[in-house]
């Protein structure tokens, strides 16, 4: 089966549900998407039309795959959790973001977790060549997750790393630290903003600065993977930075919403 002939269902809030729905669109995909701009800050807030009538009459047999990447709070991405997963065919496979909260966390709230995939990236996705996989401690064995990334992501065209289950993964955790650190450069007063990005990027030949990093990720994604680490690992060194926090509560995500840590015309990171 080609990806031209495998049908999608995108659901989630931010950067990494907005790329992903962009890139399986691009690569054949039939995809439905229900997103929303933001964190959902309750479950009375009715994402992305998801509680809409027109999302319980959807054909949920007919996809050959579900993606859920949310950055809401824990409670709210529970029952966003709980009403798709007990809609969809228990051999379906679910594609679930664990750059905030564990997969095995995430399977726990499942009828059928063992089809449950935990998956994981850095915004930008298009400079990204690896997607980090791992499942949750539900899972018998890890055939059912190997044959669903092979069958669904194979004209994806990147490289998969399986890697231990843990909100974070690898990638998007250290990633995180590092931008939590030069936001807390930034509020002691240690450089700019501008003087961060810029000694980072030429000092460690990274893409892009930390904090203008961030703002491509998106704010609200960098602080839920920060929390979800932190509420895990209980270590300050991933306690999110307050100025982050109240950045997200402020709406100002970064890139996609046009202000971050920077103001932004276009989409374009050149810090």
């Amino acid at each position: 089966m080609t990806s031209k002939g495998k049908k999608v269902l995108v659901l989630g809030d931010g950067t990494v549900a907005v790329e992903l729905a962009e890139e399986l669109s691009l690569k054949g995909y039939d995809v439905d998407k229900y997103l929303h701009p933001g964190p959902l800050e309750s479950w009375n807030e009715k994402p992305f039309d998801y509680l809409a009538s027109e999302f319980y009459r959807l054909e949920f047999a007919a996809y050959d795959a579900f993606f859920v990447a949310l950055t809401s709070e824990r409670e709210v991405q529970r029952r966003v959790m709980r009403d798709l997963e007990f809609r969809i065919p228990k051999q379906t496979p679910l594609f679930v973001s664990a750059m905030s909260l564990s997969a095995t966390e995430i399977a726990s709230w499942c009828q059928h977790p063992e089809r449950l995939i935990g998956f994981g990236f850095v915004p930008p996705l298009s400079g990204v060549q690896c997607l980090e996989m791992t499942v949750g401690l539900q899972a018998d064995s890890p055939a059912f997750a190997e044959k669903a990334v092979e069958a669904v992501l194979a004209e994806l065209g990147r490289d998969v790393e399986w890697v231990k289950d843990s909100a974070g993964l690898v990638m998007p955790r250290l990633v995180a630290v590092i931008v939590n650190e030069a936001v807390t450069a930034l509020v002691e007063g240690v450089a700019t903003a501008d003087d961060i990005d810029i000694a980072m990027k030429l000092g460690t030949n990274y893409p892009h600065g930390p904090l203008a990093w961030a703002d491509a990720i998106g704010l609200d994604q960098v602080y839920a993977t920060l929390q979800g680490v932190y509420d895990e690992q209980r270590e300050d060194r991933y306690r999110p930075a307050p100025l982050l926090r109240r950045l997200v509560m402020a709406k100002r995500y970064g890139v996609r919403v046009g202000q971050g840590f920077y103001r932004y015309k276009g989409e374009e990171v050149n810090a």
